[in-house]
This record gives structure tokens, C-alpha cells and sequence, in this order.
């Protein structure tokens, strides 16, 4: 079994970003390479060893599960959001292709329900805005005003199904 390095590691706790509770830095991750202004290592999150494993096997499981009954489409496919194809490295996106690189399984954190496969840059930025649609929306309002738009979003009833439009004026700029 490796053993942890704790060379370098800065005396003190940290307040886990899972679990809540105060632990000492020596139940963290630290780069081994990176370093602080005052030369100690720079933490890699604050999340403790104890919980990153749990939660890797947890993720590790679902896709294993999702991997059976969903398989990940052929690189070179487009990404339901961006819709640009993706490969498998950055290294592998064809000189003159507008790629991205990277399949990840979407899914939902709190029940695992599978909702697709995207490219890493769109999944990263739906887990970054939350996972939540009031957030996505939130932000596209927001970039809507930044050109002087208008989006008109209408939640029907509190229920599943949203409809959002925009002034005929934007839509007219892609002809």
C-alpha cells in the first residue's frame, strides 16, 4: 500500500466540505508539486480523505451501472449541449474541428439517475451553475440582458415543463 507523503503539509484543520467536520490537514489531499507563497503545499480541495474515497467508489458504482444500460456514445459524436463532436483528448480533436474532448456521464447527485452523456466543458458548467434549471435560467437571463434582449421563461404550474422565448429581433441575427 503507498504510503501518504505528509511532507511540507501546513500544521492546522480544515472543516470538510462533506462531511462538516474539523479534521486535522493531514486527512487531506495535497499536491505534491505545488506550493503556497510561504513554500507550503497547496491543498488540492477541502474535502477529506475519508469522504473522497466514499464518494469515489459511490461514483465509481454508477457508472458502472450507467455504463451497462447507457454505453458512451463513439467519440466524434456531438455533445447534447454544445453540440460540438467530442474526442477522446484534446490531443485528438482533428487541426480545423471546433471540438471539445472527453465523454462524462450527467447525472443527477442526489437520486444517481443517469441524464446523459456530455463533454466534460458542459458538464463541469452545469455542475458549476448547480445542477439546478432556476440557476441555468438565472444565468441566461442574465446574459440576455448583456446584449439587450428579452427572454420571456414560463414555469408551467410548478410542473416539469418550461418554455422560453426570445424577441424575434436575436433570432433573426443567425440569417
Amino acid at each position: 500500500m503507498k504510503t501518504k507523503n505528509l511532507d511540507n503539509i501546513p500544521l492546522g484543520t480544515c472543516v470538510c466540505s462533506k462531511c462538516g467536520e474539523r479534521k486535522s490537514n493531514i486527512e487531506y489531499t495535497w499536491y505534491g508539486n505545488r506550493f503556497t507563497k510561504d513554500g507550503k503545499r497547496l491543498r488540492v480541495n477541502t474535502i477529506c480523505t475519508t469522504c473522497s474515497t466514499r464518494t469515489a467508489k459511490e461514483l465509481a458504482a454508477i457508472k458502472r451501472r450507467i455504463g451497462k444500460l447507457n454505453p458512451r456514445p463513439a467519440y466524434g459524436e456531438n455533445c447534447a449541449i454544445c453540440d460540438k463532436p467530442v474526442y477522446k483528448n484534446k490531443a485528438s480533436v482533428p487541426d480545423g474541428v471546433d471540438g471539445t474532448w472527453g465523454w462524462q456521464c450527467d447525472h443527477c447527485h442526489e437520486t444517481g439517475q443517469f441524464r446523459g452523456w456530455l463533454c466534460k466543458k458542459c458538464n463541469t458548467g452545469l455542475g458549476a451553475l448547480g445542477d439546478d434549471l432556476e440557476s441555468i435560467l438565472r444565468a441566461v437571463q442574465y446574459l440576455a440582458q448583456q446584449d439587450d434582449l428579452e427572454i420571456y421563461t414560463v414555469w408551467n404550474g410548478g410542473k416539469s415543463r418550461i418554455a422560453s422565448k426570445v424577441n424575434k429581433e436575436y433570432l433573426k441575427r443567425g440569417e
